[in-house]
């Protein structure tokens, strides 16, 4: 029998290989929530957006390693 955490690993794995996995995901979710749930959402979405951007990718990369890839 799996686990709670078991099924959540599963279905970010399953998000991390396919877009489309991702948005059913949300689109099942966001569905259901309240107004003020996606409001927070929105704001925590511009957050991701804006922290990863190519450039501070980039830069973690290099920070990680030392160089830019290529």
């Amino acid at each position: 029998m799996s686990t709670r955490n078991d099924k959540l690993r599963a279905l970010a794995s399953k998000c991390r290989a396919s877009h489309a996995a991702a948005l059913v995901v949300v689109g099942h979710y966001a569905a259901a929530a309240s107004d003020s749930e996606l409001d927070a959402l929105l704001g925590a979405v511009d957050d991701v957006v804006e922290a990863w951007t190519p450039a501070s990718h980039l830069e973690a990369y290099r920070e990680r390693w030392g160089r830019l890839p290529g």
